[in-house]
């Protein structure tokens, strides 16, 4: 017990008990286990043990009283109690911390908590504002300020706490010494607990060893003599021994006797009726289940049947049941019940029993099964007299498992059985995610009991429903439903023998398969596609309704991974980086669309691309328009765009397509079809953005590209010219007759679509039939008609109107070229859109023009071959061209104006000492210079007499002086003579076309005649005539802007 002193060393004089009264009184309170400075506390000069003053034996206080010594024999008896002392009580120092630890931890924690704070409201800018107090009252400011107050806060509540416990750890020593106290009682009490009961225990043990005690004096009697006069004689008789024939008639007898008494009196169970009567026993045989032998004790028909034996009659069991408590409590129970309740109720117990044990069995297979192969996959519950069986448990999705327990059909009539079928029996009942499933199709063996052979039954059945679900999913769809690619679902009872086999593409197909164990889906033959195809399909909480969905996209991916690789084979590109939503798929390519590729033939538009679809409606072509989103788009990876539009390309059958590999023809067609689609779509978008009439006509096939209709458009003046930017081309006459466009395919060498153009011109026909020999073969016009047709080749993705309107706007500016040459009599040669030539005279020499064409916005060019007389007047010609009806005007003047370029040419000819030069002032004014002897002549085109006439003047003559008379002499009498062509007039000559060439000739033999011998200074020889040439000039415009008879050509 607590206060027990004890000495310090071995030196105990004495135990005393005293009572304190006042200040010399011994303290009690501050002696147990040592001092407060561990160090022994005085009391009178003694040391204190355990808090009691050491004092002698002899000395016993009470009070002020003081006892006397002991004597010798006592001292001896307490040095005899010393080693019998308790040990000390234990100072619990267990979980004490230091309060400076405490202190220190509080102020680390504290400045970290700081610190945090701070930088959290570093980053919480305020913003800028006029004025501080708007700035205080920011949102920011006071989320700051609030978090500094909660800090400030809790860190107070803290020191709050250090500072009780400061206060607290003044008296820490004297609570101290009370929780040693108080754990030295619980662990004395603890000890008393534990002896009451261990007595108590002790004395319930040997109740059961209690026996009564033993008759000695009866059982050596008994032993000794063979008898006890003590034992009671109850006088029975022996019974006399059976005869082997005795025993035989009386089993016969008792074989009788249950024979009448089953047949005639008895009310057998339904399943009782199964009996055979052998052995003086009748054995009841309930099929599947046990086998039971009874027997009768008299011949009383009202008397009670005994239970001989009990056998089970399903397998895995014992044979017979082994003799022991189970036996013998069976037996009990049987003879009760037949007393009580005649055969009925003994079947009713039996049969329960075994049903009981059936299901015992069947779990103790299920326990073997989880713990063996189907372990991990397999979840075994014994719930009530049922056995739950949760299979697949690492599948996502609802749960699956088999009831197996004892189904009762007669709830209401449960005291007896009058008909087999309302017997309770062993039934399984199968949920599948979760939800019941009414029609079981699993045979239940009551005979040879086998959880596995159900569990396997089950998972077969299930595999079998998820891929009849899935045929008839897919079925759904064309490709499958029509039977273009090939699926057949192979059914069994046992797994993984029932699979599902595919046919993806024309060359790839694979069998799909459920592992009976895990529930995980197999794909066969391995490879990178199947296993993604695995990954998806055990992924599928629900794969009856989701795995028809994976396996389209599964056959999308096939099939867009296999054109793929055959199109790079033939140089088309792949575009990867242009990977649209599904949800965009969807809408540009149909709801079933699957999956995608795009391809791009490198020389076409970076707008329009090719694009495969696959899905289980079937596989198809599609030419896409990408919307461009950035500035500048990658043209071959389509970065930074996004679709715009897709058209489906009138190619063969996507079904058939689906199943047989795509070919180096079928991409040509694709090709060939996709480019001409896009065509027809930019032309019909554009004709259809201006508002012009157009339609597509069916032609007859092998005239244009298979497939592709024809484009027919009507054109008006006013929407013709919406194509045509400049103001000043050529306008389109082709407005009457509908234009044919016809896409002929593909140049393969430029990647160019080839079209075939057929237009009817409003003019009529030409009346050369030697034009299309003429123009060649990049055009042909029709001899009798005002039909022409002609090859285009345009880039593909751009439009074609602009360039056939601008092409027959250059046909017909060549037509009409042509018909204005053959309008003078000229024919054409060479001809071409960019150029002909045509010759306007043969003699002398051949004259040549030639008209070249640089397009409808810039005017054509006249060159002129070597030679030609009408080089120095080119310029004159090419202002004439340029004026309306131009080629008119200017072969016009080349027939009028060849004789006078002509005799100019002749002129300069004969002329070597340069004194005669020839300038043009205009197309129908020339001044001819001499020098020597010094003259000037104009010759003028004008009108008399409606009709033109060439007029020729001599001025700036020298004085009639010496020589110079003879020459003044000589013109006059030609300006008054006449001669063939030519007339002289007043102060001139008016000569025809063809007469100016002999005018100019007599003029230039009069001016030769008179030539001087060359002077002895050059100054004096070109004097005269430089003079007069200067004088002249400055009055010549003038003369000629007074002159009313000058003809102005234009």
């Amino acid at each position: 017990m607590p206060g027990v002193l004890k000495t310090e060393g071995d030196d105990l004089e004495s135990l005393v008990l005293s009572q304190a009264s006042g200040g010399k009184s011994a303290n009690m309170a501050g002696g147990i286990n040592g001092s407060h400075d561990h160090e022994p506390q005085q009391h009178n000069n003694r040391p204190l043990v355990n808090g009691i003053p050491n004092v002698s034996i002899n000395q016993q206080v009470y009070g002020e009283v003081t006892v006397p010594e002991p004597s010798q024999a006592v001292l001896s008896a307490m040095g005899d109690l010393i080693g019998q002392l308790p040990p000390e009580i234990e100072h619990i120092t267990f979980g004490y911390l230091s309060f400076s630890a405490l202190i220190t931890r509080l102020v680390q924690e504290t400045f970290n908590g700081l610190t945090d704070c701070i930088n959290e409201m570093s980053e919480l800018q305020v913003p800028q504002m006029n004025g501080a107090s708007a700035a205080d009252t920011s949102q920011v400011n006071v989320r700051k300020r609030l978090r500094l107050l909660n800090f400030l806060q809790e860190r107070r509540a803290q020191f709050i706490k250090i500072l009780v416990l400061s206060q607290w750890s003044r008296q820490a020593q004297a609570i101290s010494r009370v929780i040693d106290m108080r754990i030295w009682l619980d662990g004395k009490r603890r000890l008393y607990d534990d002896a009451c009961n261990w007595m108590g225990e002790l004395k319930r043990i040997l109740e059961l060893e209690r026996k009564p005690n033993p008759d000695l004096r009866t059982a050596l009697e008994a032993l000794s003599l063979g008898k006890s006069p003590r034992l009671p004689d109850l006088g029975y008789l022996p019974p006399d021994r059976l005869s082997p024939q005795r025993l035989l008639r009386t089993v016969r007898g008792i074989n009788t006797q249950l024979s009448l008494r089953l047949n005639l009196h008895e009310t057998l169970p339904p399943a009782f009726r199964n009996f055979s009567v052998a052995n003086g026993r009748v054995t009841f045989r309930v099929q599947d289940e046990f086998q039971v032998d009874l027997s009768i004790a008299n011949d009383d028909l009202s008397s009670q049947m005994y239970f001989i034996d009990f056998r089970f009659d399903f397998e895995p069991t014992p044979p017979e049941l082994p003799p022991g408590q189970l036996r013998s409590g069976i037996e009990n129970k049987v003879n009760e019940l037949l007393s009580r309740d005649g055969l009925g109720g003994c079947y009713r117990f039996l049969h329960d029993f075994v049903l009981s044990h059936k299901l015992n069995v069947l779990r103790h297979q299920a326990y073997r099964m989880s713990q063996a192969k189907w372990s991990e996959h397999l979840n075994v519950e014994a719930v009530h007299r049922s056995l739950v069986v949760q299979y697949w448990i690492g599948r996502p999705g609802g749960k699956n498992w088999i009831e197996i327990g004892i189904r009762r059909r007669n709830v209401g009539n449960a005291s007896c059985f009058h008909e087999e079928e309302d017997e309770p029996h062993i039934g399984l009942r199968w949920f599948r995610a979760g939800k019941e499933v009414s029609d079981v199709p699993v045979t239940v063996n009551l005979r040879e009991l086998s959880v596995e052979d159900m569990l396997k039954q089950i998972v077969a059945a299930h595999a079998d429903s998820i891929f009849r679900e899935t045929l008839a999913r897919l079925k759904e769809h064309s490709l499958y439903s029509k039977n273009v690619l090939r699926l057949k679902h192979f059914r069994s009872r046992l797994v993984p023998a029932s699979h599902l086999f595919i046919q993806l593409t024309a060359s790839q197909s694979c069998s799909i398969m459920q592992e009976p164990i895990t529930g995980n889906f197999g794909l066969l033959p391995p490879s990178s596609l199947h296993s993604r195809g695995e990954r998806e399909l055990n992924g599928l909480g629900a794969p009856e309704k989701g795995a028809a969905s994976r396996i389209a996209q599964l056959r999308a991916i096939a099939s867009c991974d296999e054109v793929e690789r055959t199109v790079r084979c033939y140089g088309w590109e792949v575009v990867r980086s242009l990977r649209p939503s599904l949800e965009v798929l969807r809408q540009h390519f149909g709801p079933d669309t699957a999956r995608a590729s795009f391809f791009r033939k490198r020389a076409w538009n970076a707008r329009w691309l090719l694009a495969f679809t696959a899905s289980l409606m079937g596989d198809y072509w599609w030419i896409v328009e990408l919307n461009e989103q950035s500035s500048k788009p990658d043209p071959l990876t389509a970065s930074g765009m996004s679709i715009r539009d897709a058209f489906k390309l009138p190619t063969n059958s996507s079904l058939a397509a689906a199943s047989v590999e795509v070919s180096l023809a079928d991409l040509t067609q694709i090709e060939y079809s996709a480019a001409g689609l896009i065509s027809q779509f930019t032309d019909t978008r554009e004709l259809s953005a201006q508002c012009i009439p157009h339609k597509f006509v069916r032609t007859v096939p092998g005239r244009s590209c298979p497939d592709l209709p024809t484009l027919y458009v009507h054109f008006t003046r006013n929407r013709a010219q919406k194509f045509q930017k400049d103001s000043d081309a050529v306008k389109v006459p082709w407005s009457s007759q509908n234009i044919r466009a016809s896409f002929m395919g593909v140049d393969a060498s430029k990647s160019t679509a080839h079209h075939l153009i057929l237009a009817q011109r409003n003019s009529a026909a030409l009346r050369s039939r030697r034009l299309n020999v003429m123009v060649g073969d990049f055009i042909k016009v029709h001899p009798t008609s005002p039909a022409v047709a002609f090859p285009l080749n345009n880039p593909i993705g751009q439009s074609t109107v602009p360039a056939i309107l601008e092409r027959l706007a250059r046909i017909q500016r060549l037509m009409d070229y042509v018909r204005t040459l053959q309008a003078f009599g000229l024919d054409p040669q060479n001809l071409s859109l960019d150029r002909f030539e045509f010759a306007y005279s043969t003699q002398p020499q051949v004259c040549r023009a030639e008209i070249f064409f640089t397009g409808l916005k810039e005017f054509p060019q006249l060159f002129l071959n070597r030679g030609n007389p009408h080089l120095r007047i080119k310029d004159h010609l090419m202002s004439l061209f340029r004026k309306p009806n131009g080629l008119k005007r200017v072969i016009w003047f080349l027939q009028l104006s060849l004789p006078l370029m002509q005799a100019f040419a002749a002129i300069e000819a004969t002329n070597t000492k340069n004194t005669a030069v020839v300038l043009p002032r205009s197309a129908e004014w020339y001044q001819i210079y001499y020098r020597d002897p010094a003259g000037r002549l104009d010759v003028r085109l004008r009108k008399r007499r409606d009709e033109l006439k060439w007029f020729v003047q001599h001025s700036g003559l020298p004085a009639k002086r010496g020589q110079d008379r003879q020459l003044h002499d000589q013109l006059d009498s030609l300006l008054r003579g006449k001669g063939e062509g030519w007339n002289g007039v007043h102060q001139g000559i008016a000569a025809s076309m063809d007469g100016v060439h002999a005018v100019v000739e007599k003029i230039d033999e009069i001016f030769s005649q008179h030539v001087a011998p060359p002077p002895t200074q050059s100054r004096l020889a070109a004097g005269p005539a430089d003079r007069c040439k200067k004088q002249d000039l400055k009055g010549q415009k003038r003369k000629a802007e007074d002159d009313s008879d000058v003809v102005v050509l234009d």
